[in-house]
């Protein structure tokens, strides 16, 4: 059974990361900046397990979830995250682990030249942690044409 973190313990976790990691997150000369389209989760292993997230949009924490993904058997079990951040222009940070273990991996958008991302945190089938990502996914061309309309 997984034990659900807390958002004090997570924090406490970031804090391992040190005041430079969440430093390099502000958007500052150099860093660009990008829309984030969506972030799921998904779990390619054959064992179950948590997969927690955080979201910082220009240095602010604006996403915080832990998700409880089933083994694979001959689905890949995907969950998206609902969209807790502004669809606009920002230096996004995407930061994912899984289960209890303390390191976390970071997806910095504010170093890559795209204009919009979608991202998935995977456990692969090691039961390692990966971000992946696709460069203008759907949602960005709708998102947009959408705010266009509005």
């Amino acid at each position: 059974m997984h034990e659900r973190v807390s958002r004090r313990r997570a924090l406490a976790g970031l804090a391992t990361l040190g005041v430079g990691a969440l430093a390099g997150c502000s958007t500052a000369a150099g860093s660009s900046t990008s829309r984030l389209a969506y972030v799921r989760v998904a779990n390619w292993h054959a064992e179950p397990h948590t997969v927690h997230v955080l979201v910082e949009r220009d240095g602010d924490l604006v996403h915080w979830s832990s998700h409880d993904l089933a083994g694979r058997t001959d689905e890949i079990t995907t969950q998206p995250l609902d969209q807790t951040w502004a669809d606009e222009e920002a230096a996004f940070s995407i930061r994912v682990r899984v289960d209890d273990r303390t390191t976390w991996k970071v997806f910095d958008l504010a170093s890559r030249e795209g204009d919009c991302y979608g991202v998935e945190a995977r456990v692969d089938e090691g039961g390692s942690i990966g971000v992946w990502y696709e460069q203008s996914p759907s949602q960005c061309r709708s998102s947009t044409a959408q705010a266009a309309d509005g």
